[in-house]
């Protein structure tokens, strides 16, 4: 397969950002790939703008790069991080894309025993690392934007089972806001005929970020590789 004759739709998580994927946007990037990595719709980091936006206007900031995409390259590949997953499921099912790629996408989320360690390993270590990131989180998402989560969810969910493109399910088995059996729903429900499975013992939700990210990365690439 040849990267750079290929689109990419990158799409972040909730409550996120670019930032959360930069370091696989970097890497195509440099690769020599197109990349579209849109914010989407009230993910400006201030709280009014978040309650501002619908799960329909999330969705239509990510279709509107994938059209623009759509206008240069005949094939396109997206990528969805955590909530972004979500995203890519539902404009699979009204596009057509050569694949998708998931990372530490929910459908059963919140590993409270994580969150219940990661804290006891706060207080054993005299830190407030895992606190201050989960107080961060709780802030900056409105019930308003929680909400419209959860209707995401809701919606998508039965419409995995359209998807039939190649489909790779990655998921971090440390990952504290995405339970592991995410990727048994979906790999279940999945018509495709080829998909896939990488779990990670470490790297936690931000994965990209982690120490993880160059294997993940290169699991990616053998994924694509392997496509054509």
């Amino acid at each position: 397969m040849q990267h750079n004759r290929i689109g990419y739709l990158v799409i972040h998580g909730f409550g996120g950002s670019k930032y959360e994927v930069e370091p696989f946007t970097d890497h195509l990037a440099e690769k020599g790939c197109e990349v579209a990595c849109p914010m989407l719709k009230g993910h400006t980091g201030k709280r009014q703008d978040m309650k501002n936006a619908t799960y329909k206007d999330w969705i239509d900031s990510a279709e509107q790069e994938l059209l623009k995409l759509k206008e240069r390259f005949h094939e396109i590949v997206i990528i969805g991080f955590s909530m972004g997953g979500l995203i890519a499921v539902n404009l699979a099912c009204i596009h057509e894309i050569k694949a998708v790629i998931t990372i530490n996408t929910p459908i059963y989320y919140w590993n409270f025993k994580i969150v219940l360690h990661n804290l006891i390993d706060d207080i054993m270590n005299k830190s407030s690392n895992n606190f201050n990131r989960y107080f961060k989180a709780g802030k900056k998402s409105p019930i308003v934007a929680m909400y419209n989560f959860q209707l995401l969810l809701a919606q998508t969910k039965p419409k995995i089972n359209q998807i039939h493109c190649p489909f790779l399910i990655m998921q971090a088995e440390d990952d504290d806001t995405v339970r592991t059996r995410s990727v048994d729903f979906i790999y279940s429900n999945l018509p495709s005929e080829y998909k896939k499975v990488k779990l990670y013992n470490k790297g936690g939700h931000l994965i990209l970020r982690s120490q993880t990210a160059n294997q993940v990365i290169a699991d990616i690439d053998a994924f694509l590789y392997s496509l054509s």
